[in-house]
């Protein structure tokens, strides 16, 4: 028996690094998958992959910005499953830059993947896990905690995710649970794709481990636990909660 027997579920920024495991943790948990990417290929790639192991995943490609093409993943999830049991908002992007640097429309694409995304989803999918005891899983940052230098639009738009998941925990309660989670830097291509370009990217990277209590940065599969966990009915007294998984940075 797996923690999410029966369920549906929906991962939005599926096809990264985050999203991938997210997609095969939570199949391999016994739930029935609908992932969501802008990355049509990667998507494709990974649905093919998932199947052929025997797992019950499918892709759909999504501009998760987009209210039209979230409302058509919803009517997809609900042409599929008929209803949805569990939402796994984990897309997102980042960026680094100082505030007096930061055009109108940095910021403004920052806000719609990392903030406006996460109340897009909640419209769409909430009317389809009505009745059923579901759970909202948002992926916020430890950036929306503590201030990081030259990480404002970042750090505005996560701290947004996070305190929206509060007052949706409060407005959908005692029928849907919602949390946030906040993971401190993970061992993905973004954090690599991030700094590629950067001259002391080694650096960078000794500091990242050395400021998390580990020593390291954390591994995806260690945020997808707790995300499994939190759409599991282990889970059923825990809302409105923001959850650190950080490794210990913000205790610094």
């Amino acid at each position: 028996m797996g923690k999410l027997d029966g369920k549906n579920v929906v991962i939005t920024g599926a096809a990264g690094g985050m999203g991938q495991t997210a997609s095969r943790m939570f199949c391999g948990e016994g739930a029935r998958v609908l992932g969501a990417d802008l990355n049509g290929a990667a998507g494709k790639e990974l649905e093919a992959t998932l199947k052929g192991e025997g797992l019950d995943f499918r892709f759909a490609e999504v501009d998760v910005t987009s209210a039209a093409s979230i409302s058509a993943l919803a009517e997809t999830a609900k042409a599929e499953f008929g209803a949805v049991d569990v939402l796994y908002n984990n897309a997102g992007i980042i960026m680094g830059k100082p505030i007096l640097e930061t055009s109108e429309e940095e910021w403004a694409f920052v806000e719609r993947i990392n903030s406006k995304s996460i109340f897009l989803a909640t419209k769409a999918f909430v009317p389809l896990m009505s009745g059923r005891k579901g759970s909202i899983i948002n992926v916020s940052s430890i950036g929306g905690v503590v201030a990081f230098e030259n990480m404002g639009a970042y750090g505005a738009a996560k701290a947004a995710a996070a305190h929206f998941s509060r007052v949706a925990a409060v407005e959908f309660a005692p029928d849907i649970r919602v949390n946030a989670i906040c993971p401190g830097v993970v061992d993905t291509s973004m954090p690599r794709n991030f700094t590629k370009e950067m001259s002391n990217r080694d650096e960078i990277f000794e500091t990242w481990n050395h400021e998390h209590l580990t020593g390291r940065l954390g591994r995806p599969e260690e945020v997808v636990s707790l995300a499994l966990w939190l759409a599991s009915d282990e889970a059923g007294f825990m809302t409105g909660a923001v959850i650190n998984v950080d490794g210990g940075y913000s205790t610094r």
